[in-house]
């Protein structure tokens, strides 16, 4: 306590000058900052920006749509082909393409395992669908087709167009 009865006796020097002093220019504060929060939203937009462009260069690419299956169009377009061709190649690869061509259309528009299973197994098999019966008109058509296919029965190229135009025929009146 001495100490501060010190300083009080202690000579007054010359008097202090009035704030603010005249020889300085004015202060001038500058203006208020933005609030807080202000800078924690922009910090986070500009995170979901970058996180949005990340995402669209790293994101997986999409795929080629699926064209829907058209199977009259591509057995018609297929035994045409094989018309076409059905002169000059062997009577046997005639009527095993038409086999392969006709087997995939009924798999794909019918849903009937025609791939998987002979001719007999699909014609005289109870389990084929009521809805299919209309299928059975291939029956004698599958039976020749089977019979030039698959053996060694001797085939001329004119029974083999035959073959092709009957197919194109009965393929017709299945138009959709």
């Amino acid at each position: 306590m001495w100490i501060f009865l010190a300083q009080q006796a202690q000579p007054k020097g010359p008097p202090l000058q009035p704030l603010p002093h005249p020889d300085l220019p004015p202060v001038e504060l500058p203006p208020p900052g933005y609030p807080a929060w202000l800078y924690i939203a922009g910090a986070l937009l500009v995170l979901v920006m970058l996180a949005l462009v990340i995402w669209l260069l790293m994101r997986p690419a999409r795929g080629i749509p699926v064209e829907p299956k058209r199977p009259f169009h591509n057995a018609l377009r297929a035994l045409r082909e094989i018309l076409a061709r059905a002169p000059g190649q062997k009577p046997g690869d005639t009527s095993a393409q038409v086999s392969a061509v006709l087997r995939t259309y009924f798999w794909e528009r019918y849903h009937i395992p025609a791939p998987f299973r002979t001719t007999k197994e699909l014609f005289q098999d109870a389990s084929i669908p009521a809805t299919s019966q209309r299928l059975r008109r291939y029956s004698a058509l599958a039976d020749w087709w089977d019979r030039l296919s698959f053996a060694p029965v001797p085939a001329t190229a004119d029974e083999a167009v035959k073959l092709v135009e009957q197919a194109l025929a009965y393929l017709e009146e299945d138009r959709p």
